[in-house]
Protein backbone atom coordinates (compact mmCIF):
# COMPACT_ATOMS: atom_id res chain seq x y z
CA UNK A 1 0.00 0.00 0.00
CA UNK A 2 1.16 3.53 -0.72
CA UNK A 3 1.79 5.60 2.38
CA UNK A 4 -0.28 8.43 0.90
CA UNK A 5 -3.36 6.19 1.29
CA UNK A 6 -2.63 5.87 4.99
CA UNK A 7 -2.01 9.60 5.33
CA UNK A 8 -5.30 10.35 3.58
CA UNK A 9 -7.15 7.90 5.83
CA UNK A 10 -5.59 9.45 8.92
CA UNK A 11 -6.64 12.89 7.76
CA UNK A 12 -10.23 11.69 7.25
CA UNK A 13 -10.23 9.92 10.62
CA UNK A 14 -9.19 13.08 12.42
CA UNK A 15 -12.39 14.85 11.36
CA UNK A 16 -14.89 11.99 11.66
CA UNK A 17 -17.21 11.62 14.68
CA UNK A 18 -15.96 8.96 17.11
CA UNK A 19 -18.89 6.68 16.20
CA UNK A 20 -17.71 6.47 12.55
CA UNK A 21 -13.98 5.97 13.02
CA UNK A 22 -14.12 2.17 13.46
CA UNK A 23 -16.02 1.71 10.19
CA UNK A 24 -13.41 3.62 8.17
CA UNK A 25 -10.56 1.70 9.82
CA UNK A 26 -12.30 -1.60 9.07
CA UNK A 27 -12.64 -0.82 5.37
CA UNK A 28 -8.95 -0.02 5.13
CA UNK A 29 -7.87 -3.07 7.13
CA UNK A 30 -10.08 -5.49 5.20
CA UNK A 31 -8.17 -4.72 1.98
CA UNK A 32 -4.74 -5.55 3.41
CA UNK A 33 -2.86 -8.83 3.05
CA UNK A 34 -2.05 -10.60 6.32
CA UNK A 35 1.75 -9.93 6.30
CA UNK A 36 1.12 -6.17 6.14
CA UNK A 37 -1.62 -6.02 8.78
CA UNK A 38 0.59 -5.48 11.81
CA UNK A 39 2.60 -2.61 10.25
CA UNK A 40 -0.57 -0.98 8.89
CA UNK A 41 -2.41 -1.07 12.23
CA UNK A 42 0.63 0.34 14.02
CA UNK A 43 0.96 3.14 11.46
CA UNK A 44 -2.72 4.02 11.87
CA UNK A 45 -2.30 4.23 15.65
CA UNK A 46 1.07 5.99 15.49
CA UNK A 47 2.54 3.32 17.79
CA UNK A 48 5.30 1.39 16.02
CA UNK A 49 5.94 -1.23 18.71
CA UNK A 50 4.08 -2.73 21.67
CA UNK A 51 4.04 -0.58 24.82
CA UNK A 52 6.03 -3.15 26.80
CA UNK A 53 9.09 -2.92 24.54
CA UNK A 54 11.71 -0.85 26.35
CA UNK A 55 12.56 1.32 23.36
CA UNK A 56 12.02 4.94 22.38
CA UNK A 57 12.13 6.75 19.07
CA UNK A 58 14.98 8.91 20.32
CA UNK A 59 13.84 11.86 18.18
CA UNK A 60 11.80 14.76 19.51
CA UNK A 61 10.56 18.08 18.08
CA UNK A 62 14.11 19.42 17.84
CA UNK A 63 15.23 16.44 15.75
CA UNK A 64 12.25 16.84 13.41
CA UNK A 65 12.98 20.57 13.09
CA UNK A 66 16.62 19.89 12.24
CA UNK A 67 15.66 17.44 9.47
CA UNK A 68 13.08 19.83 8.03
CA UNK A 69 15.47 22.78 8.12
CA UNK A 70 17.84 20.97 5.77
CA UNK A 71 15.27 20.46 3.00
CA UNK A 72 12.81 23.33 3.38
CA UNK A 73 13.14 26.99 2.51
CA UNK A 74 10.71 27.89 5.30
CA UNK A 75 11.87 29.32 8.64
CA UNK A 76 11.20 26.27 10.87
CA UNK A 77 11.59 28.24 14.10
CA UNK A 78 8.96 30.71 12.95
CA UNK A 79 6.62 27.89 11.91
CA UNK A 80 6.93 26.29 15.33
CA UNK A 81 6.04 29.60 16.90
CA UNK A 82 2.97 29.90 14.68
CA UNK A 83 1.65 26.33 14.85
CA UNK A 84 3.28 24.59 17.82
CA UNK A 85 2.16 21.12 16.68
CA UNK A 86 4.97 19.46 14.70
CA UNK A 87 2.69 17.71 12.18
CA UNK A 88 1.41 21.07 10.98
CA UNK A 89 4.94 22.45 10.96
CA UNK A 90 6.14 19.58 8.76
CA UNK A 91 3.20 19.94 6.36
CA UNK A 92 3.81 23.64 5.77
CA UNK A 93 7.59 23.21 5.59
CA UNK A 94 7.36 20.51 2.90
CA UNK A 95 5.34 22.77 0.62
CA UNK A 96 8.57 24.73 0.06
CA UNK A 97 11.30 22.15 -0.43
CA UNK A 98 14.67 23.57 -1.34
CA UNK A 99 15.89 20.39 -3.01
CA UNK A 100 14.38 18.17 -5.66
CA UNK A 101 13.85 14.49 -4.87
CA UNK A 102 16.25 12.07 -6.56
CA UNK A 103 13.36 9.71 -7.38
CA UNK A 104 9.73 10.05 -8.30
CA UNK A 105 8.75 6.76 -6.61
CA UNK A 106 5.99 7.35 -4.04
CA UNK A 107 6.51 6.28 -0.44
CA UNK A 108 5.39 2.77 0.46
CA UNK A 109 3.79 2.12 3.85
CA UNK A 110 6.19 -0.70 4.74
CA UNK A 111 9.18 1.46 3.84
CA UNK A 112 8.00 4.24 6.18
CA UNK A 113 7.32 1.70 8.94
CA UNK A 114 10.72 0.04 8.65
CA UNK A 115 12.65 3.30 8.37
CA UNK A 116 11.01 4.76 11.48
CA UNK A 117 11.62 1.56 13.46
CA UNK A 118 15.23 1.63 12.30
CA UNK A 119 15.58 5.15 13.71
CA UNK A 120 14.43 3.86 17.09
CA UNK A 121 17.24 1.27 17.09
CA UNK A 122 20.11 3.67 16.37
CA UNK A 123 22.17 4.42 19.46
CA UNK A 124 25.73 5.32 20.31
CA UNK A 125 28.28 7.44 18.50
CA UNK A 126 26.92 9.69 15.73
CA UNK A 127 23.37 8.45 16.40
CA UNK A 128 21.95 11.96 16.12
CA UNK A 129 23.49 12.45 12.69
CA UNK A 130 22.32 9.04 11.45
CA UNK A 131 18.80 9.59 12.77
CA UNK A 132 18.74 12.97 11.05
CA UNK A 133 19.81 11.42 7.74
CA UNK A 134 17.07 8.78 7.82
CA UNK A 135 14.38 11.24 8.83
CA UNK A 136 15.56 13.78 6.28
CA UNK A 137 15.33 11.10 3.58
CA UNK A 138 11.73 10.32 4.49
CA UNK A 139 10.74 13.98 4.50
CA UNK A 140 12.50 14.53 1.19
CA UNK A 141 10.33 11.87 -0.48
CA UNK A 142 7.11 12.81 1.36
CA UNK A 143 4.26 15.01 0.23
CA UNK A 144 3.17 17.73 2.69
CA UNK A 145 0.28 15.57 3.98
CA UNK A 146 2.54 12.52 4.32
CA UNK A 147 5.06 14.69 6.17
CA UNK A 148 2.38 15.71 8.68
CA UNK A 149 1.78 12.11 9.72
CA UNK A 150 5.41 11.02 9.57
CA UNK A 151 6.21 13.79 12.07
CA UNK A 152 3.30 12.80 14.30
CA UNK A 153 4.24 9.12 14.17
CA UNK A 154 7.79 10.00 15.20
CA UNK A 155 6.30 11.71 18.26
CA UNK A 156 4.07 8.72 19.01
CA UNK A 157 0.57 10.07 18.35
CA UNK A 158 -1.27 10.72 15.09
CA UNK A 159 -3.88 12.92 16.82
CA UNK A 160 -6.78 11.22 15.05
CA UNK A 161 -8.76 10.31 18.17
CA UNK A 162 -8.56 6.54 17.60
CA UNK A 163 -7.37 4.24 20.35
CA UNK A 164 -7.13 0.52 20.91
CA UNK A 165 -10.86 0.06 21.62
CA UNK A 166 -11.78 1.70 18.31
CA UNK A 167 -9.29 -0.54 16.54
CA UNK A 168 -10.77 -3.68 18.12
CA UNK A 169 -14.20 -2.59 16.89
CA UNK A 170 -12.67 -2.21 13.42
CA UNK A 171 -11.31 -5.78 13.58
CA UNK A 172 -14.77 -7.10 14.50
CA UNK A 173 -16.22 -5.41 11.41
CA UNK A 174 -13.36 -6.33 9.07
CA UNK A 175 -12.96 -9.99 10.03
CA UNK A 176 -16.40 -10.87 11.42
CA UNK A 177 -14.97 -11.76 14.84
CA UNK A 178 -16.90 -12.04 18.07
CA UNK A 179 -16.16 -9.00 20.23
CA UNK A 180 -15.81 -11.22 23.30
CA UNK A 181 -13.06 -13.22 21.55
CA UNK A 182 -11.27 -10.04 20.50
CA UNK A 183 -11.50 -8.62 24.00
CA UNK A 184 -10.12 -11.78 25.60
CA UNK A 185 -7.22 -12.08 23.14
CA UNK A 186 -6.36 -8.39 23.45
CA UNK A 187 -6.44 -8.59 27.26
CA UNK A 188 -3.81 -11.34 27.12
CA UNK A 189 -1.77 -9.79 24.30
CA UNK A 190 -2.45 -6.02 24.31
CA UNK A 191 -0.91 -5.17 20.94
CA UNK A 192 -3.49 -4.33 18.25
CA UNK A 193 -1.00 -5.12 15.48
CA UNK A 194 -0.54 -8.71 16.65
CA UNK A 195 -4.26 -9.12 17.38
CA UNK A 196 -5.09 -8.01 13.80
CA UNK A 197 -2.95 -10.83 12.40
CA UNK A 198 -4.53 -13.38 14.75
CA UNK A 199 -8.04 -12.17 13.93
CA UNK A 200 -7.43 -12.37 10.19
CA UNK A 201 -6.12 -15.92 10.55
CA UNK A 202 -8.89 -17.09 12.89
CA UNK A 203 -6.40 -17.71 15.70
CA UNK A 204 -7.72 -15.50 18.49
CA UNK A 205 -8.25 -18.50 20.76
CA UNK A 206 -4.49 -19.16 20.70
CA UNK A 207 -3.79 -16.08 22.84
CA UNK A 208 -2.13 -17.10 26.12
CA UNK A 209 -0.46 -15.47 29.11
CA UNK A 210 3.24 -15.19 28.32
CA UNK A 211 5.88 -14.19 30.91
CA UNK A 212 7.51 -10.97 29.73
CA UNK A 213 4.36 -9.69 28.01
CA UNK A 214 2.01 -7.77 30.36
CA UNK A 215 -1.69 -8.59 30.35
CA UNK A 216 -4.48 -6.07 30.88
CA UNK A 217 -5.18 -5.91 34.63
CA UNK A 218 -8.55 -6.75 36.13
CA UNK A 219 -10.37 -3.64 37.34
CA UNK A 220 -11.88 -3.57 40.83
CA UNK A 221 -14.64 -0.99 41.08
CA UNK A 222 -15.80 1.07 44.09
CA UNK A 223 -18.66 -0.21 46.17
CA UNK A 224 -21.79 1.80 45.38
CA UNK A 225 -22.57 4.59 47.81
CA UNK A 226 -25.91 3.10 48.94
CA UNK A 227 -24.28 -0.27 49.63
CA UNK A 228 -21.35 1.32 51.45
CA UNK A 229 -23.76 3.04 53.87
CA UNK A 230 -25.87 -0.06 54.48
CA UNK A 231 -25.61 -2.02 57.73
CA UNK A 232 -24.52 -5.04 55.73
CA UNK A 233 -23.08 -5.54 52.27
CA UNK A 234 -26.10 -6.84 50.42
CA UNK A 235 -25.46 -10.00 48.48
CA UNK A 236 -21.69 -9.84 48.94
CA UNK A 237 -21.47 -12.86 51.27
CA UNK A 238 -19.19 -11.25 53.89
CA UNK A 239 -18.10 -14.58 55.37
CA UNK A 240 -16.65 -15.48 51.98
CA UNK A 241 -14.69 -12.27 51.45
CA UNK A 242 -11.27 -11.04 52.53
CA UNK A 243 -10.23 -7.44 53.24
CA UNK A 244 -6.88 -6.04 52.02
CA UNK A 245 -5.45 -2.52 52.48
CA UNK A 246 -4.94 0.04 49.73
CA UNK A 247 -2.28 2.75 49.73
CA UNK A 248 -1.20 5.73 47.65
CA UNK A 249 0.52 3.64 45.02
CA UNK A 250 1.14 2.97 41.34
CA UNK A 251 -0.51 -0.18 40.00
CA UNK A 252 2.08 -2.46 38.40
CA UNK A 253 2.52 -5.99 37.08
CA UNK A 254 5.71 -7.87 37.96
CA UNK A 255 7.05 -10.62 35.68
CA UNK A 256 9.86 -12.71 37.16
CA UNK A 257 11.31 -15.01 34.49
CA UNK A 258 14.46 -16.96 33.78
CA UNK A 259 15.56 -14.05 31.60
CA UNK A 260 15.19 -11.46 34.37
CA UNK A 261 12.55 -9.33 36.04
CA UNK A 262 10.26 -6.89 34.23
CA UNK A 263 7.96 -4.35 35.87
CA UNK A 264 5.10 -2.89 33.84
CA UNK A 265 2.65 -0.07 34.55
CA UNK A 266 -1.12 -0.64 34.40
CA UNK A 267 -0.94 0.58 30.78
CA UNK A 268 1.68 -2.04 29.90
CA UNK A 269 4.60 0.40 29.74
CA UNK A 270 7.93 -1.13 30.71
CA UNK A 271 9.16 0.88 33.72
CA UNK A 272 11.94 -1.56 34.66
CA UNK A 273 14.78 0.86 33.71
CA UNK A 274 13.52 3.31 36.35
CA UNK A 275 13.47 0.51 38.96
CA UNK A 276 16.64 -1.30 37.99
CA UNK A 277 17.86 -1.88 41.55
CA UNK A 278 14.51 -3.32 42.61
CA UNK A 279 14.34 -5.53 39.50
CA UNK A 280 17.85 -6.89 40.06
CA UNK A 281 17.02 -7.94 43.62
CA UNK A 282 13.82 -9.66 42.48
CA UNK A 283 15.65 -11.50 39.70
CA UNK A 284 17.65 -13.40 42.35
CA UNK A 285 14.49 -15.30 43.27
CA UNK A 286 14.13 -18.75 41.73
CA UNK A 287 10.35 -18.46 41.40
CA UNK A 288 8.79 -17.80 37.98
CA UNK A 289 5.68 -15.67 38.45
CA UNK A 290 3.43 -12.86 37.30
CA UNK A 291 2.07 -10.75 40.14
CA UNK A 292 -0.40 -7.88 40.43
CA UNK A 293 1.20 -5.42 42.81
CA UNK A 294 1.36 -1.82 43.99
CA UNK A 295 4.56 0.19 43.68
CA UNK A 296 4.88 2.21 46.87
CA UNK A 297 7.62 4.51 48.12
CA UNK A 298 8.96 4.89 51.65
CA UNK A 299 10.68 7.93 53.09
CA UNK A 300 11.61 8.20 56.76
CA UNK A 301 9.50 5.13 57.45
CA UNK A 302 6.30 6.56 55.94
CA UNK A 303 4.52 6.01 52.63
CA UNK A 304 5.07 8.76 50.07
CA UNK A 305 2.26 10.39 48.05
CA UNK A 306 1.50 8.91 44.63
CA UNK A 307 2.74 12.09 42.90
CA UNK A 308 6.25 11.49 44.31
CA UNK A 309 6.25 7.89 43.10
CA UNK A 310 5.29 9.03 39.59
CA UNK A 311 8.06 11.65 39.61
CA UNK A 312 10.50 8.96 40.76
CA UNK A 313 9.50 6.75 37.81
CA UNK A 314 9.62 9.59 35.26
CA UNK A 315 12.93 11.09 36.33
CA UNK A 316 15.29 11.44 33.38
CA UNK A 317 18.41 10.35 35.20
CA UNK A 318 18.80 8.00 38.12
CA UNK A 319 19.56 10.07 41.19
CA UNK A 320 21.74 8.53 43.88
CA UNK A 321 20.55 11.22 46.24
CA UNK A 322 16.87 10.29 46.02
CA UNK A 323 15.56 9.59 49.51
CA UNK A 324 12.58 7.57 48.23
CA UNK A 325 12.89 3.79 48.62
CA UNK A 326 10.61 1.92 46.18
CA UNK A 327 9.03 -1.38 47.18
CA UNK A 328 6.34 -3.73 45.89
CA UNK A 329 3.18 -4.77 47.70
CA UNK A 330 1.86 -7.98 46.11
CA UNK A 331 -1.91 -8.53 45.90
CA UNK A 332 -2.52 -11.35 43.45
CA UNK A 333 -0.70 -14.19 41.70
CA UNK A 334 -1.66 -14.69 38.03
CA UNK A 335 0.97 -17.09 36.72
CA UNK A 336 3.28 -19.44 38.60
CA UNK A 337 5.93 -21.93 37.45
CA UNK A 338 4.58 -22.25 33.91
CA UNK A 339 0.90 -22.32 34.90
CA UNK A 340 -1.83 -19.75 34.24
CA UNK A 341 -3.78 -19.63 37.51
CA UNK A 342 -6.19 -16.79 36.71
CA UNK A 343 -9.01 -19.37 36.46
CA UNK A 344 -8.42 -20.57 40.03
CA UNK A 345 -10.30 -18.95 42.95
CA UNK A 346 -8.70 -16.10 44.87
CA UNK A 347 -8.27 -18.30 47.95
CA UNK A 348 -6.06 -20.69 45.98
CA UNK A 349 -4.13 -17.86 44.30
CA UNK A 350 -3.59 -16.25 47.72
CA UNK A 351 -2.26 -19.53 49.17
CA UNK A 352 0.23 -19.93 46.35
CA UNK A 353 1.27 -16.27 46.58
CA UNK A 354 2.16 -16.76 50.25
CA UNK A 355 4.09 -19.91 49.40
CA UNK A 356 6.09 -18.03 46.77
CA UNK A 357 6.83 -14.83 48.72
CA UNK A 358 6.30 -15.68 52.39
CA UNK A 359 4.13 -14.05 55.02
CA UNK A 360 3.38 -10.28 54.93
CA UNK A 361 6.16 -8.07 56.29
CA UNK A 362 5.64 -5.12 58.66
CA UNK A 363 6.02 -1.64 57.15
CA UNK A 364 8.37 -0.20 56.06
CA UNK A 365 9.83 -3.17 54.18
CA UNK A 366 12.28 -3.59 51.30
CA UNK A 367 11.90 -5.13 47.84
CA UNK A 368 8.55 -7.01 48.05
CA UNK A 369 5.92 -8.16 50.52
CA UNK A 370 2.51 -9.80 50.25
CA UNK A 371 -0.29 -7.41 51.29
CA UNK A 372 -1.89 -8.11 54.65
CA UNK A 373 -5.45 -9.41 54.75
CA UNK A 374 -8.24 -9.76 57.29
CA UNK A 375 -11.43 -11.76 57.50
CA UNK A 376 -14.61 -9.77 56.98
CA UNK A 377 -17.00 -10.50 59.88
CA UNK A 378 -20.64 -11.23 59.21
CA UNK A 379 -21.95 -8.76 61.83
CA UNK A 380 -21.43 -5.01 62.16
CA UNK A 381 -19.86 -4.76 58.74
CA UNK A 382 -20.37 -1.02 58.36
CA UNK A 383 -18.74 -0.25 61.72
CA UNK A 384 -15.91 -2.68 61.01
CA UNK A 385 -15.13 -1.03 57.67
CA UNK A 386 -15.16 2.47 59.16
CA UNK A 387 -12.88 1.41 62.02
CA UNK A 388 -10.48 -0.34 59.69
CA UNK A 389 -10.38 2.68 57.34
CA UNK A 390 -9.56 4.93 60.30
CA UNK A 391 -6.67 2.72 61.43
CA UNK A 392 -5.40 2.42 57.86
CA UNK A 393 -5.40 6.22 57.39
CA UNK A 394 -2.88 6.56 60.23
CA UNK A 395 -0.25 4.68 58.21
CA UNK A 396 -1.00 6.40 54.89
CA UNK A 397 -3.68 4.08 53.53
CA UNK A 398 -6.50 5.29 51.32
CA UNK A 399 -8.99 2.43 51.16
CA UNK A 400 -9.90 -1.22 51.51
CA UNK A 401 -10.23 -3.93 48.89
CA UNK A 402 -12.87 -6.62 49.35
CA UNK A 403 -11.90 -9.84 47.57
CA UNK A 404 -14.25 -12.77 47.06
CA UNK A 405 -12.57 -16.02 48.14
CA UNK A 406 -14.08 -17.77 45.10
CA UNK A 407 -13.50 -14.90 42.65
CA UNK A 408 -11.55 -15.55 39.45
CA UNK A 409 -9.08 -13.13 37.86
CA UNK A 410 -10.55 -11.77 34.63
CA UNK A 411 -7.89 -9.88 32.60
CA UNK A 412 -9.15 -6.61 31.15
CA UNK A 413 -12.57 -6.85 32.80
CA UNK A 414 -14.26 -5.21 35.76
CA UNK A 415 -14.67 -7.76 38.54
CA UNK A 416 -18.25 -8.43 39.62
CA UNK A 417 -17.13 -10.21 42.80
CA UNK A 418 -14.58 -7.78 44.26
CA UNK A 419 -15.02 -4.19 45.47
CA UNK A 420 -13.18 -1.17 46.83
CA UNK A 421 -14.19 1.02 49.76
CA UNK A 422 -12.14 4.24 49.73
CA UNK A 423 -11.71 7.25 51.95
CA UNK A 424 -11.09 9.24 48.77
CA UNK A 425 -12.69 8.67 45.38
CA UNK A 426 -10.51 8.70 42.25
CA UNK A 427 -11.33 8.95 38.56
CA UNK A 428 -9.46 9.32 35.28
CA UNK A 429 -10.81 12.11 33.04
CA UNK A 430 -9.72 13.47 29.66
CA UNK A 431 -9.09 17.15 28.90
CA UNK A 432 -11.35 18.45 26.12
CA UNK A 433 -10.82 22.22 26.36
CA UNK A 434 -8.18 24.62 27.66
CA UNK A 435 -8.64 28.31 28.45
CA UNK A 436 -6.60 31.28 29.58
CA UNK A 437 -7.07 32.76 33.02
CA UNK A 438 -9.81 35.45 33.00
CA UNK A 439 -7.18 38.00 34.05
CA UNK A 440 -4.96 36.97 31.13
CA UNK A 441 -1.75 38.30 32.69
CA UNK A 442 0.30 35.89 30.62
CA UNK A 443 -0.17 33.80 27.50
CA UNK A 444 -0.61 30.53 29.42
CA UNK A 445 -3.55 28.13 29.33
CA UNK A 446 -4.48 27.56 32.96
CA UNK A 447 -8.09 26.26 33.08
CA UNK A 448 -8.88 22.81 31.74
CA UNK A 449 -12.29 21.28 31.08
CA UNK A 450 -12.41 17.53 31.74
CA UNK A 451 -14.85 14.87 30.59
CA UNK A 452 -15.83 11.23 31.13
CA UNK A 453 -17.11 8.66 28.64
CA UNK A 454 -20.74 7.79 28.02
CA UNK A 455 -20.80 5.40 25.07
CA UNK A 456 -19.03 7.16 22.20
CA UNK A 457 -19.66 10.59 23.70
CA UNK A 458 -17.59 12.65 26.13
CA UNK A 459 -19.58 14.34 28.91
CA UNK A 460 -18.09 17.37 30.64
CA UNK A 461 -17.80 17.06 34.43
CA UNK A 462 -16.16 20.38 35.28
CA UNK A 463 -12.91 22.30 35.28
CA UNK A 464 -9.51 21.93 36.92
CA UNK A 465 -6.51 24.22 37.04
CA UNK A 466 -6.12 26.11 40.30
CA UNK A 467 -5.07 22.89 42.04
CA UNK A 468 -2.08 22.32 39.75
CA UNK A 469 1.54 23.02 40.61
CA UNK A 470 3.28 25.62 38.47
CA UNK A 471 5.34 22.91 36.81
CA UNK A 472 2.29 20.78 35.91
CA UNK A 473 0.37 23.81 34.66
CA UNK A 474 3.19 24.84 32.32
CA UNK A 475 3.53 21.27 31.04
CA UNK A 476 -0.19 21.11 30.25
CA UNK A 477 -0.02 24.50 28.54
CA UNK A 478 2.75 23.22 26.27
CA UNK A 479 0.99 19.93 25.51
CA UNK A 480 -2.45 21.34 24.85
CA UNK A 481 -1.33 24.17 22.58
CA UNK A 482 0.01 21.41 20.30
CA UNK A 483 -3.34 19.59 20.47
CA UNK A 484 -5.55 22.62 19.81
CA UNK A 485 -8.33 22.13 17.25
CA UNK A 486 -10.23 25.41 17.24
CA UNK A 487 -9.13 28.63 18.91
CA UNK A 488 -11.32 31.46 20.17
CA UNK A 489 -10.74 34.48 22.40
CA UNK A 490 -10.83 32.41 25.59
CA UNK A 491 -8.81 29.37 24.56
CA UNK A 492 -9.23 26.25 22.43
CA UNK A 493 -10.98 22.91 22.16
CA UNK A 494 -8.31 20.23 22.09
CA UNK A 495 -7.85 16.71 20.78
CA UNK A 496 -8.80 14.50 23.74
CA UNK A 497 -5.64 12.57 24.47
CA UNK A 498 -4.35 13.98 27.80
CA UNK A 499 -5.67 11.94 30.74
CA UNK A 500 -5.62 13.42 34.25
CA UNK A 501 -5.99 11.22 37.32
CA UNK A 502 -8.06 13.06 39.91
CA UNK A 503 -8.84 12.66 43.58
CA UNK A 504 -12.34 14.03 44.15
CA UNK A 505 -14.75 14.73 46.97
CA UNK A 506 -17.62 13.36 44.88
CA UNK A 507 -19.83 15.18 42.37
CA UNK A 508 -23.21 16.85 42.11
CA UNK A 509 -25.71 17.37 39.35
CA UNK A 510 -26.06 20.85 37.88
CA UNK A 511 -28.22 22.28 35.11
CA UNK A 512 -25.49 21.66 32.53
CA UNK A 513 -24.85 18.08 33.72
CA UNK A 514 -22.30 17.25 36.42
CA UNK A 515 -19.71 19.02 38.54
CA UNK A 516 -16.71 17.45 40.29
CA UNK A 517 -16.27 18.46 43.91
CA UNK A 518 -12.79 19.40 45.19
CA UNK A 519 -10.81 17.78 42.33
CA UNK A 520 -7.06 17.38 42.94
CA UNK A 521 -4.67 16.22 40.19
CA UNK A 522 -2.58 13.23 41.31
CA UNK A 523 -1.19 12.23 37.91
CA UNK A 524 -1.04 13.21 34.22
CA UNK A 525 -0.74 10.89 31.21
CA UNK A 526 0.08 13.09 28.19
CA UNK A 527 0.05 10.37 25.50
CA UNK A 528 -3.15 8.43 26.03
CA UNK A 529 -6.58 8.34 24.39
CA UNK A 530 -10.08 9.45 25.28
CA UNK A 531 -10.89 5.74 25.51
CA UNK A 532 -8.81 5.54 28.70
CA UNK A 533 -11.10 7.98 30.54
CA UNK A 534 -13.49 6.46 33.08
CA UNK A 535 -17.15 6.01 32.25
CA UNK A 536 -19.64 8.52 33.61
CA UNK A 537 -21.40 5.63 35.38
CA UNK A 538 -18.37 5.25 37.65
CA UNK A 539 -18.74 8.85 38.85
CA UNK A 540 -22.46 8.32 39.39
CA UNK A 541 -21.74 5.22 41.49
CA UNK A 542 -19.01 6.91 43.52
CA UNK A 543 -21.18 9.93 44.29
CA UNK A 544 -24.48 8.10 44.73
CA UNK A 545 -26.17 10.35 42.15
Amino acid sequence: MLYRQIASALEELSSLPRSQKAALCSRLIAEIEAPLLCPLVRLLLGQLWPPWEAREMGVGPEGISAALAEISEEDITALRGSFGEMGQVAEVALKEKGQNSLTVEPLQDLSVYEQLRRISQIRGKDSEQRNNALLRGLFQEASPLEGRYIARTVLGNNLTGIGHKTMLSAFALAFGCERSQLHRAYSLLPDPGMIAVMAAGGKLEEARIQPGIPIKPMVICPLKAEEREAEDIKGKEPARMRVLPQYHALKVQVHNTAGGTHIFSSRQKNITPSLNGLAQRLSRMDEEFIIDADLIGFRDGRICPLSEIIRFINRRRLSRRSSLSPALLAYDLLYHSGEDITTKPFLERRRRLLEALGEPKPMPFSVISVARDWDLPENYINKYMKDRLGLLAEEGGEGLMLRSLQGLYRPGECSKADFIVSREARISAVIVRAEYSPRRKENTLSRFQVALREGDELISVGWIGGQLSRKDALELDRLLKGLAREWDDNGATVIPQVIVNLRIGGARRIEQGYLLLRPVVVGIDPQSSWEEADELERLIQISGL
